[in-house]
């Protein structure tokens, strides 16, 4: 692969940037609702399987359980999820979506969809683009990268001029 010098032609760089454009995106969408991207990742994930261990759903969203801990507590206290003890095991947290956290996604999946349906891109690049994006980052996760090697450093330059 040839060496890219400009930003913009990084995929890293790509994903990053989109990465921030997307909380500000969501931000604005949001604004006072005091629901957030993060959160939003959340009750989607909930809403998909209705009940997750507190390391379920931190490994389901692709962040750390102690991201993912304080966030779900906040929201407990919105009562758009409840934090439960799991019957089997009384040392596990579980979390499932309240009935008011379900309408919370619908309202907020139908302000995304129309906010994108904005965006001016079309279903099937849309779907192209997740696609793409699921496989590079599955490709990512599943590398064993090269460990970056500096070069060796000049030596220090001593201070010859009189105090």
């Amino acid at each position: 692969m040839e060496k890219k010098s400009n930003l913009n032609d990084l995929a890293c760089f790509q994903v990053y940037t989109l990465h921030h454009a997307f909380g500000r995106y969501y931000q604005a969408a949001f604004a006072e609702s005091g629901l957030t991207y993060a959160k939003y990742i959340i009750l989607k994930a909930l809403a998909a399987q209705p009940q997750m261990s507190l390391s379920e759903l931190s490994q389901r969203v692709g962040v750390e359980p102690n991201t993912v801990s304080p966030l779900a507590k906040k929201m407990a206290t919105y009562g758009v999820i409840e934090r439960v003890r799991d019957v089997k095991d009384e040392r596990r947290i579980v979390l499932r979506l309240t009935e008011y956290g379900l309408r919370v996604v619908e309202a907020a999946d139908e302000t995304v969809a129309q906010n994108f349906a904005d965006l001016g891109i079309s279903d099937d690049d849309a779907t192209q683009a997740i696609g793409l994006m699921s496989r590079l980052r599955s490709a990512v996760e599943n590398a064993k990268p090269v460990r970056l090697n500096l070069p060796q450093a000049p030596p220090k330059v001593q201070n010859t001029l009189p105090d």
